[in-house]
């Protein structure tokens, strides 16, 4: 089972923040493992910050 810690401590996230993602997974472990993934490529992908203008 994974827990609130292990979701912060994977996604290097806040309290807040897990607790949404494990909201979003209603219960369903293999729905959140899948969410956890998915949320660590996307950081991989996503630029940080993009600065426009002069």
């Amino acid at each position: 089972m994974i827990t609130k810690e292990d979701v912060m401590q994977k996604l290097n996230c806040r309290e807040m923040y897990a607790q949404k993602v494990m909201e979003y997974a209603h219960g369903d472990q293999d729905k959140l493992e899948t969410l956890i993934l998915q949320k660590l490529a996307e950081r991989h992908v996503r630029e940080a910050v993009i600065e426009i203008g002069s």
